[in-house]
């Protein structure tokens, strides 16, 4: 038998390696909702929130006016009634100088204040509702 070079002691390849097994561990309960945060989530403020979010999120960019738009929302506390529709590239802080995340003070001083953003998106939910009527009419 001769011994190849490589193999320093000498013996027979011993075959591929068994995979482990893995022990599983075991999963967590889900947590519970507390009945408060319950009937917020029933409540017709939650459901009129979500309808005003999903109409916001038709719309084009505030700034830009491109679509595919991420709902910003706007003031403390949070409200789901008080959103922008923002594009990726005016949202979030990866983009850089001209983006909300990056710089709000610096995004408010260079497209408005937050009640005239607001105001305007108002605006273009009224224009957006009047001209889906006007199709239908």
């Amino acid at each position: 038998m001769t011994v190849h070079p490589g193999n320093l002691a000498g013996r027979p390849p011993m075959g591929q390696k068994k995979p482990r097994e893995r022990q599983r561990k075991p999963r967590k309960a889900l947590r519970k909702i507390s009945r408060k945060r319950q009937k917020y989530l029933d409540s017709p403020e939650r459901l009129a929130g979500l309808d005003h979010m999903a109409a916001v999120a038709m719309l084009p960019c505030l700034v830009c006016g491109c679509s595919g738009v991420e709902v910003h929302h706007e003031g403390k506390p949070r409200s789901d009634m008080k959103v922008l529709p923002l594009c990726p590239r005016h949202h979030k802080r990866e983009y850089g100088p001209g983006a909300y995340h990056y710089s709000p003070r610096a995004f408010y001083a260079l497209h408005g204040t937050s009640e005239a953003l607001l105001k305007r998106v108002d605006e273009m939910l009224a224009a957006y509702e009047a001209d889906c009527l006007g199709a239908w009419f």
